[in-house]
């Protein structure tokens, strides 16, 4: 019989973060989004209850979580800010620190890792480039060894968190290339302080999600030793592929987190309102489309969850990097375009009161495109993901003539 319930400490833990997260986050949601920054004492508070980094090893200053429990953490931060601008800074953090803990040098991982944990520090990951976002294998950054240190030069773009990585110095798991007529295989990790000497960075000023910043950063003859390079020369693009379907999951879980708590907000909105004698929640054009995509959410959460099922098997040995990224793409595919197009029928229902700032309604959609629109890899990457498992690399359509 498959088992579809949480375990006891999962759902004590949703029940008290959901409890936690009510007097500590949401009251601040409207004021982190209008304030273009998340609230110093708020990341204090999610550090001293141990949720940032939570999957991290307590050695590193993390609880040792498993990846559902990660994934109900990122849910409920998304309820709690549906901007998902608190999500997507413990969503980063906690899938790319992942990546650092399980590959870096211990003495590396342990000085990084602990800091960000105590909300000292920042994680996130270095990918994009102005010419090449999903393209991994296009890439034109370069490292190259010059005796016992590593020089980097190129740029990347639409990296998240450069005002709160530079305010703590903080750093990025950063994809270049060390043998660039290798393509994909050519590809390194590293860890890249963010004030090192020779990096240039600015910022973008984004529609949504504007809690975190967004920027991009030049990388001029940057010097990094030996002890900074994550994992094996040349063998970096499968680690930073984990690293993209665990953050995929979590991706997912600030979609339908927020989705979720916005329609608890519509719902009660619609039970209130009395329009024509009655209430806008009796009328079959209000509630059909309501409950239409409340299923589809629930949807999207199952494959989510099945996914971050599927990353913990693959950390216990039980599952294969192949399996966590089809149910990542699964989950990647869904939940954006569900709950954006969810957060617009609950907008529609609302009326002229869902369009302004009154309501979160707006702050939610805006910050739930991001991933419609690409971050964590566009939703026509994930089709060509699955495609490639379910047809074949042979029959690609980039790959035909």
């Amino acid at each position: 019989m498959v088992d579809f319930s949480f375990t006891e400490e999962e759902e004590v833990f949703r029940r008290t973060l959901r409890e936690l997260l009510s007097e500590i986050l949401a009251p601040r949601s409207r004021e982190i989004d209008r304030s273009c920054r998340i609230p110093g004492d708020v990341i204090k508070a999610l550090a001293e209850n141990g949720i940032l980094l939570l999957t991290i090893k307590p050695e590193y200053g993390g609880q040792g979580a498993s990846w559902v429990m990660g994934t109900i953490a990122t849910e409920e931060i998304a309820r709690a800010d549906p901007s998902v601008a608190t999500a997507v800074f413990h969503l980063v953090e906690a899938s790319w620190g992942k990546i650092v803990e399980r590959y870096a040098k211990p003495e590396l991982a342990k000085e990084v890792l602990s800091r960000a944990a105590r909300g000292e520090g920042f994680v996130g990951i270095c990918s994009t480039e102005p010419q090449s976002g999903s393209d991994v294998a296009g890439f034109r950054t370069l490292a190259k060894k010059e005796g016992d240190h590593w020089i980097l030069n190129g740029e990347k773009t639409y990296i998240s968190g450069i005002v709160e990585a530079k305010e703590v110095d903080g750093g990025y798991v950063t994809l270049v290339k060390t043998k660039p007529e290798a393509g994909s295989r050519g590809i390194s990790l590293f860890w890249l302080p963010i004030n090192a000497p020779g990096i240039e960075t600015g910022l973008f000023d984004d529609m949504g999600r504007c809690g975190i910043s967004t920027g991009w950063i030049r990388l001029n003859n940057v010097k990094l030793p030996e002890d900074h390079l994550i994992g094996r020369v040349n063998e970096g693009f499968e680690i930073a592929m984990e690293g993209f379907n665990r953050a995929r999951v979590f991706v997912s879980a600030g979609c339908t987190g927020s989705a979720m708590a916005m329609f608890d907000y519509t719902r009660e909105y619609v039970k209130s309102r009395v329009v024509f004698g009655r209430s806008l929640a009796s009328f079959e054009g209000i509630q059909f489309p309501l409950v239409d995509y409340y299923a589809r959410i629930e949807a999207a959460r199952l494959v989510m969850y099945k996914a971050a099922w599927m990353v913990d098997q693959f950390d216990q040995g039980n599952a294969t990097l192949r399996d966590v990224g089809m149910w990542a793409a699964m989950a990647k595919l869904l939940a954006p375009e569900i709950a954006v197009d969810a957060l617009k029928e609950f907008m529609k229902a609302t009326g002229a009161y869902g369009y302004t700032k009154d309501t979160p309604l707006e702050m939610a959609l805006r910050g739930v495109l991001s991933y419609y629109v690409g971050a964590e890899g566009g939703q026509n990457i994930m089709r060509l993901i699955l495609g490639r498992f379910l047809f074949g690399s042979e029959h690609l359509p980039y790959k035909q003539k």
